[in-house]
């Protein structure tokens, strides 16, 4: 799909960039209209002052009086700094004698006696200003050699007691004042069309690059990963250039992946025997365990049907022997029905709560059978731990590894319970002081129906599910869990996730 020039990002950006540009210029005219006005009348007040100043050094230097009033300087134009061209009249308070830039005649003079007058240069005198700047009007009716209009005029007295006209029209300053204002104009003009054409050709070379990146992620996705994008910068385009290199060869990676593991499938069908196998190798153990309990029943019923037991409390034994065993299989029963759920995937109850309490009440619900052994278990976390799992299945996870842990610890010994903070899980410890196990029935603990020691697990009662529970429901919660040994005991433990990691 080829994108038009005016959806483009080109154009976008030219766009913005040329109605900001467009906005700035705008507001900048507007200001400087307002201060080039000011800035020009201050600039030619001030080159006024400077025309002053060099004014009087020229007078100072009593050579050159001499020489005016000898006529050898007849214009003062050419001998004295006047960047403004104002008309310079230089003026004998005594005698009214006239030094001037310009050619003087009757007119020039009354027009300077007056202006003498309308300024009050006497009083200048007395208040010992030196100069002040004023703007003038000169009416057509006015008998003076100026042109009519406005003027700029600064009278001054120099140090040697002469009076100082200076005089330039303020139409020079409002002339400058419009070449500044269309000379600004222009020059922004320009630079705009300017900018705009750097805009195009800069967004043109950021554009094809990513023009190019979207003509490779077309053909990625019509599965076609031989082509990669060719990376020229360091800046943001080309991480996204090596963004989509990496993408493609996951991509490609990845179907690798699928492909390889449809075929593993076709060979996990073609292994549905060795299932089969293992269905039948968990029936044999199922009947094994079932087997002896069901031998007793069958021996005590046919005694007390045989007349075996002839009195009261013989026939109470029986009765009581057969009603263990049956316990003893409804409970092996019940506990496969169990392991069965969580291995067919029965789904989570996944809730936020606190691990601390539901471990000290296990631990209150076994306090008979710790008693009994005289067996002390310490846990000394006090503290709320709120985590996120299946409390129920939890209970059970922790209520096997405390009923392991006191079948197997040693009389007068201790189990200890505590937690070790990871960087999204909390792992529970349960310990107990007793033998160790050999590293090779480690391996196999989890396993069902696996007993280190069948007959003391059978001198209890265990059926050897209890640890395979317990591998089923951390399996159901992707979680670690296991058993290692330590100096005088074991430790098995079992991961859940912290209250941060949601």
């Amino acid at each position: 799909m080829k994108i038009e020039f005016k959806h483009s990002i080109r154009f976008k950006i030219a766009i913005i960039v040329f109605l900001t540009t467009l906005l700035t210029i705008l507001i900048s005219w507007a200001l400087s209209n307002h201060f080039i006005e000011r800035f020009y009348v201050s600039h030619t007040k001030n080159m006024l002052v400077e025309t002053y100043k060099s004014c009087n050094e020229f007078f100072q230097d009593e050579e050159n009086i001499l020489k005016l009033e000898n006529e050898e300087i007849v214009s003062l134009d050419g001998y004295i700094e006047n960047q403004t061209s104002a008309s310079i009249y230089v003026i004998s308070p005594d005698n009214f004698r006239v030094y001037s830039s310009a050619k003087l005649n009757d007119s020039t003079i009354t027009g300077l006696k007056s202006l003498l007058q309308d300024y009050d240069v006497d009083g200048m005198i007395e208040k010992k200003e030196k100069y002040k700047v004023i703007r003038n009007t000169v009416n057509p009716e006015s008998v003076t050699s100026e042109s009519p209009g406005n003027y700029y005029d600064l009278v001054g007295i120099l140090d040697n007691g002469l009076v100082v006209v200076l005089r330039t029209p303020v139409e020079t300053v409002h002339d400058n004042i419009t070449f500044a204002a269309r000379l600004f104009a222009s020059v922004s003009f320009a630079l705009l069309v300017f900018e705009i054409l750097i805009v195009l050709i800069v967004t043109n070379m950021f554009s094809k690059p990513i023009i190019e990146m979207s003509r490779i992620a077309r053909r990625m996705s019509n599965m076609d990963f031989s082509t990669k994008v060719n990376v020229e910068s360091s800046d943001e385009i080309g991480e996204l250039g090596d963004s989509m290199n990496e993408l493609s060869n996951k991509l490609e990676k990845s179907i690798t992946e699928l492909k390889s593991a449809n075929l593993e499938l076709s060979n996990n069908l073609r292994e549905k025997e060795q299932i089969e196998d293992m269905r039948t190798e968990f029936l044999s153990h199922v009947s094994h365990e079932l087997k002896t309990p069901l031998a007793i029943i069958q021996g005590y019923a046919e005694g007390l049907k045989s007349g075996i037991a002839d009195d009261p409390e013989t026939m109470n034994y029986y009765c009581d022997v057969i009603s263990d065993e049956a316990t003893k299989m409804n409970e092996l029963v019940m506990r496969l029905i169990n392991l069965n759920q969580i291995e067919t995937g029965n789904d989570l109850s996944i809730e936020r709560f606190d691990l601390t309490k539901l471990i000290e009440d296990v631990i209150n619900n076994t306090t008979i059978l710790l008693k009994d052994r005289n067996v002390n278990i310490k846990f000394e976390e006090k503290e709320e731990k709120f985590v996120w799992a299946d409390s129920f299945r939890i209970e059970e996870v922790v209520t096997n590894y405390l009923s392991n842990a006191i079948h197997h610890v040693k009389d007068d010994g201790e189990i200890r319970v505590w937690y070790e903070d990871k960087k999204d899980t909390v792992r529970v410890n349960v310990y107990n002081y007793g033998d160790t196990i050999d590293e090779e029935s480690l391996k196999k603990l989890f396993i069902k129906f696996y007993k280190v020691d069948p007959a003391r697990t059978r001198s209890y009662g265990g059926s050897g599910i209890g640890l395979s529970i317990v591998a089923a429901i951390m399996k159901s919660h992707d979680k670690e869990y296991g058993a290692y040994n330590v100096e005088d005991g074991v430790v098995f433990y079992f991961e859940v996730d912290n209250n941060s990691n949601v």
